[in-house]
């Protein structure tokens, strides 16, 4: 009977691992009303595609505020749970801008819920400007999440030379070498502008195009700012791809 019982007590356990919040440590909620959700159908798996275990909250669950990061889907006036939320975690002069003009925005703070935390709120001021604000950001949040998850390997890839300036870069060119540039950024962005001959893999896109990635040449990621395209090469180097490197200042200072 002992025996018995104790193998239930092991299979329970077992279970209650799976339910979300009970295991939270180093893993996402995202917590959305069933609207937002909708309109943004590929969220979870583009999170889950890039490395993030990911539970999602709706109206009636709880437990989200234990995770060490959290993604709020809304503004202040969204419906159900997350208005709520977002009301309490943004600031008077981002909740104002949400209500009185066409705005969209990613806000971040740290420490809201528990000590160590990480929480991003993704918000417009209506449904379908939180859909763009998902569109435009979620690369930027994943970024942010993995750069901080793995900082001792980002210190790693630093000092054997995997990140370049502007300057290195250009000897690079006028040595002559064959680099395959990577255009981390979303469509629109690549669309207004990019570096000649790049290809735009997105972020949220770069496992699903790992066989169009060449092994055979230097492959050099870039974004606006720098930090997407390190996490975008450190992503790449955990494939195998050995001979990555990423501009950490802006492409547009190549001119």
């Amino acid at each position: 009977m002992k025996k018995k019982m104790f193998s239930i007590f092991i299979l329970a356990a077992f279970l209650v691992s799976f339910v979300p919040g009970v295991m939270s440590e180093s893993k996402v909620a995202l917590v959305a009303n069933s609207i937002d959700i909708e309109m943004n159908p590929g969220l979870i798996a583009t999170l889950k595609e890039n490395g993030l275990t990911t539970d999602y909250f709706g109206a009636k669950d709880k437990g989200y505020d234990a995770y060490d990061y959290v993604i709020i889907l809304g503004g202040p006036d969204s419906s159900e749970h997350t208005g709520g939320i977002s009301k309490k975690i943004l600031k008077d002069a981002d909740k104002e801008n949400l209500r009185n003009r066409k705005y969209k925005i990613l806000y971040e703070t740290d420490d809201f819920f528990k000590q160590g935390q990480k929480v991003f709120v993704l918000a417009g001021t209506d449904r379908e400007y939180t859909k763009a604000a998902v569109d435009t950001y979620t690369a930027q949040i994943i970024s942010k999440i993995k750069n901080q998850s793995s900082k001792p390997e980002a210190s790693a890839t630093s000092s054997i030379g995997k990140n370049l300036t502007a300057r290195e870069l250009k000897q690079m060119l006028e040595s002559g070498e064959d680099i395959y540039f990577i255009d981390i950024r979303n469509p629109g962005d690549y669309g207004r502008g990019h570096f000649p001959g790049a290809v735009n893999i997105p972020f949220n896109k770069l496992s699903v195009k790992l066989g169009q990635i060449p092994t055979d040449k230097k492959v050099v990621v870039y974004c606006d700012a720098g930090n997407i395209a390190a996490s975008g090469a450190s992503y790449l180097r955990s494939k195998g791809y050995s001979n990555v490197y990423a501009l950490i200042d802006p492409y547009s200072i190549l001119g």
